[in-house]
């Protein structure tokens, strides 16, 4: 239903009844009554009672043809020239009529190590919430920051050298070969290896080793160049990318020379400075004058609130982090800030018995290959598979398998832990992302095969009465309502659920209404409007959860 018809409304009733406070147009729920659409907002929802004088002499539009109030709800009768034009804009979700800047920082693993599946449900969330926060009408910068700094570095350069890994052999197998290292200088039992790391690290942080600098500045692009690859194949765009070290000490002095003058900085006994949070004392700088990762939260938080002039930031970091984001938010606090509108930490469950069929925990990048692997073995089996496997065979089916691991995440709840399993998540039939896939390319095949005839321009509710038509008619109107939920929740899972609907209501209309061999001219024409309009919509939003989406399989 018609975005701005659900702004008149809501607006009119909020300043009849300014008292609800309530964003009454999530409330409003568009209902089918017969060959009749009425938005209708339940009344137990609200606390105010109406009174329908009041709201028939307020809201006189045109796209209205009555109002009725009773005791349970209010029924706002629309005008069948409103439902058309609300079909012909299927896809207008900007329901928010004051755009806002937003950051999103989501993804964040650290450089020198192998894409962990750890990282995964942050990245699939994160870009998630990043396409439905644009889609409703916010700017959105999609960041991601990476660990490149801290005690870790010291502990992968002390690895190199203790190896003697040259340049050359470090670019043959980046990420193995730096992961190899790392875990040897971490574990070593020589104290002096330890001792270094701390060392390489204080450098870092106070003084310029052009040496360090240097291997620093290749390990960071050679991890940043082979995370691309994955984030190409999760179909992910960063619009910025940040890392740690941009917040080293020498770097943010300001912002700790701040924070000493405004008192709330305390110096322990070891010297370690602490910032009080609550009833804790947290550490944030360590004793040898070094910064932590909350040190550098602040500072990252200050200077892109100065630099982007951000309405809000979006961390996307699972349940375990919260902690760490209530210590964010009372330090911001106590700095003058109202932490709850400026900080969002969307939190998230873990993926259990993440591993390849033969049990392995393995890296993300092993999970992606073996979802193409076993997409592109059923693509070889399957009669109904229609492009030429030699020439683009590997690619679908990467898109294939990539759009089943995506959708099997984005329909849990966010905060749930769930299960993976490669046999539900694989499936060609039931609910999960290559049903996405097969409609879409199904409708898109339906287009192509029917280019001869005439799409009609606007919708003709006598030519479209069966039952699988009119219930196309109503999902596809009640699309943005569906968009809201999500965008007021932030969860994925509804729009998830919606889609499948939408595609298994596409099933079953396949089977009656024809195009082909409709023998009306007008009939065909008003099924084949209804049919791309229906794939313009499921489009949108695979494109809103992520996914590329395939014309053909």
């Amino acid at each position: 239903m018609s975005v701005k018809l659900r702004n008149i409304i809501s607006a009119t009733l909020n300043e009849l009844y300014p008292g609800n406070k309530l964003n009454l147009q999530g409330l409003l729920q568009i209902k089918q009554n017969k060959d009749k659409y009425e938005l209708k907002l339940p009344l137990k929802l609200v606390k105010n009672s109406f009174a329908s004088t009041d709201i028939l002499n307020h809201i006189k539009n045109p796209h209205i043809e009555s109002i009725k109030v009773d005791t349970q709800e209010i029924s706002f009768l629309i005008s069948n020239d409103s439902i058309k034009k609300s079909f012909s804009n299927a896809t207008d979700v900007s329901i928010c009529n004051e755009s806002k800047k937003f950051i999103v920082e989501f993804s964040s693993p650290n450089i020198a190590k192998p894409f962990h599946v750890g990282h995964l449900r942050s990245t699939i969330i994160g870009n998630f919430l990043s396409n439905l926060l644009q889609r409703v009408n916010h700017r959105v910068i999609k960041m991601n920051y990476l660990g490149d700094y801290g005690t870790q570095f010291g502990f992968l350069k002390a690895g190199i050298d203790m190896e003697n890994l040259s340049d050359e052999k470090i670019k043959e197998n980046p990420l193995q070969n730096l992961l190899r290292v790392y875990v040897a200088a971490n574990t070593s039992e020589d104290p002096c290896v330890a001792e270094k790391a701390r060392k390489i690290f204080e450098i870092m942080e106070f003084g310029e080793n052009a040496e360090i600098i240097e291997q620093w500045n290749k390990i960071r692009e050679y991890t940043l160049n082979e995370l691309k690859l994955i984030y190409e194949r999760l179909n992910v765009i960063y619009d910025s990318y940040e890392f740690e070290s941009m917040y080293r000490r020498k770097n943010i002095e300001d912002v700790i020379s701040l924070m000493q003058e405004m008192k709330l900085l305390e110096r322990e006994t070891d010297e370690k400075i602490i910032v009080k949070v609550e009833n804790r004392r947290v550490p944030f700088i360590k004793s040898d004058s070094t910064t932590l990762y909350l040190t550098r939260d602040i500072a990252a938080f200050l200077k892109r609130k100065e630099k982007y002039e951000m309405d809000r930031i979006f961390y996307v970091v699972d349940n375990g982090q919260n902690d760490h984001f209530t210590a964010i938010k009372s330090v911001v606090n106590q700095l003058g800030f109202d932490s709850d509108s400026f900080i969002h930490h969307i939190k998230f469950g873990r993926i259990k018995g993440m591993s390849t069929r033969k049990g392995k925990i393995v890296f993300l990048k092993d999970i992606l290959d073996e979802a193409k692997e076993l997409m592109y073995k059923k693509q070889q089996e399957s009669k109904t598979t229609k492009v030429d496997l030699s020439q683009c065979g590997e690619s679908i089916a990467d898109i294939l398998g990539t759009s089943a691991i995506i959708v099997n995440d984005l329909k849990q709840r966010r905060q749930r832990d769930y299960e993976f399993d490669w046999n539900k998540i694989l499936q060609v039939t039931g609910d999960t992302g290559i049903k996405f896939q097969y409609t879409h390319c199904r409708l898109y095949s339906l287009q192509n095969q029917n280019s001869h005839i005439q799409e009609a321009e606007e919708l003709n509710f006598d030519l479209l009465k069966e039952q699988e038509a009119q219930q196309l008619i109503f999902l596809i109107l009640k699309y943005p309502e569906i968009i809201y939920h999500s965008y007021e929740e932030l969860e994925s899972c509804i729009l998830v659920k919606y889609t499948f609907d939408l595609c298994n209501v596409v099933s079953r209309a396949w089977k009656v209404l024809s195009v082909k061999n409709c023998e009306c001219k007008e009939t065909a024409s008003q099924r084949l409007y209804l049919f791309n309009t229906t794939r313009k919509v499921l489009k949108h939003s695979l494109d809103i959860l992520g996914l590329k989406v395939l014309n053909e399989m």
